[in-house]
């Protein structure tokens, strides 16, 4: 599991990259969003009924696939807590950049 994360976290790292395209609907059904718009740790989305880290990282990619579909990923980065968080800075289609906070406590995986 380790090693997928880190493989997963090296590709998303790699600036420019978009997330793999995803097919519609395709995060695990019992999969749920809270929260708020993610801009702030204090709005962050939340994540939960995934059943396993991988499940929720696809969950994460289908947020952002539906709500900026034209974006590329440029970085991504955690924050440790508890709570733990994701943080993902998109690359906006006009140009500008956008830091998007994922509560991922609930799939988060040491």
């Amino acid at each position: 599991m380790r090693s997928f994360a880190l493989v997963f976290c090296l590709l998303v790292l790699s600036a420019g990259h978009p997330y793999p395209a995803l097919a519609q609907g395709s995060a695990a059904p019992a999969i749920r969003y809270s929260g708020g718009d993610g801009l702030t740790l204090k709005k962050a989305i939340v994540v939960t009924g995934a059943g396993s880290a991988s499940e929720g990282l696809a969950a994460e990619q289908e947020w952002i696939r539906i709500h900026y579909p034209d974006a590329t990923v440029e970085s991504k980065g955690r924050v440790i807590g508890p709570p733990h968080y994701d943080v993902i800075t998109l690359k906006l289609a006009s140009g500008s950049r956008l830091d998007l906070h994922f509560d991922i406590t609930a799939f988060f995986v040491e």
